[in-house]
């Protein structure tokens, strides 16, 4: 949609500035604020906790960062899908003891998704994640400008997250369990193109942040209409931090 079609609708948009209208920015913000209440309400007890903030688990930056798994493309106005997915990855290390032993064994994280489009060519979402043990718990949303697409043409999209990861241990002193905490950024620029009506291929590449860390990313993935239009299927591999994840998800919805 362009500015001429913007205006000819009424929509009250500055185009002249490259970044998401300040509404659409403060309701992200409260979102993320009140999830991550949620998450911090429904998983431990801020009395018995000392709270310190440090990177990601050792070997799991690439796991502490946000994806949809989804393709490019705005999601219009009247969508609303929701998804439960899994990011895995080999060798992500949670620390169980207050040594400078880590235990190292294969960690799957499972995820919630909600997604919504808007009128404007914006979509945004959020997700809540954990371990099966629930020591590991994520938080996080999203926001996405499709930047062109058209009938039987490629869609671009550049898209922006924030995650907050959460994870538990024992003190340094054994007599109580630490709460430790970081936050990911990540930006990114996709390209999608669909074809049979029924699978939609896409790549990306960006750049993410996970505490004072730091590296570029890249990621191909594929959705499956699976049964059109009510539910989908995607599977994304992602690299960043020199490691990949491979992660999943069964949408609902429009």
């Amino acid at each position: 949609m362009n500015c001429v079609t913007m205006k000819e609708r009424n929509l009250h948009f500055d185009c002249s500035k490259n970044h998401l209208p300040e509404g659409l920015v403060n309701i992200m913000n409260r979102t993320l604020s009140g999830l991550l209440g949620f998450a911090l309400a429904t998983s431990w007890d801020p009395s018995t906790f000392a709270a310190t903030s440090l990177q990601c688990p050792d070997g799991g930056n690439h796991l502490c960062l946000y994806s949809p798994v989804d393709p490019a493309g705005s999601k219009g106005a009247q969508s609303l899908a929701i998804g439960f997915g899994v990011a895995s990855a080999p060798n992500m290390a949670l620390s169980r003891d207050s040594g400078s032993d880590l235990e190292t064994y294969p960690q799957q994280l499972f995820r919630a998704h909600v997604t919504k489009g808007l009128s404007l060519p914006v979509d945004f979402g959020f997700l809540l994640g954990t371990t099966g043990t629930g020591q590991f718990q994520q938080a996080g949303i999203h926001g996405q400008w499709t930047l062109f697409e058209g009938f039987k043409l490629p869609a671009f999209t550049a898209r922006g997250a924030i995650l907050r990861s959460f994870w538990s241990r024992q003190s340094a002193s054994g007599d109580h369990i630490e709460m430790t905490s970081t936050e990911s950024q990540n930006l990114e620029l996709l390209c999608s193109w669909g074809f049979l009506g029924i699978l939609t291929p896409y790549a990306g590449v960006g750049w993410a942040t996970v505490g004072e860390d730091f590296s570029m990313q890249n990621f191909t993935g594929i959705e499956i209409q699976a049964a059109p239009p009510f539910m989908r299927v995607g599977i994304e591999s992602r690299n960043a931090f020199s490691q990949r994840s491979v992660l999943a998800k069964v949408s609902l919805g429009l």
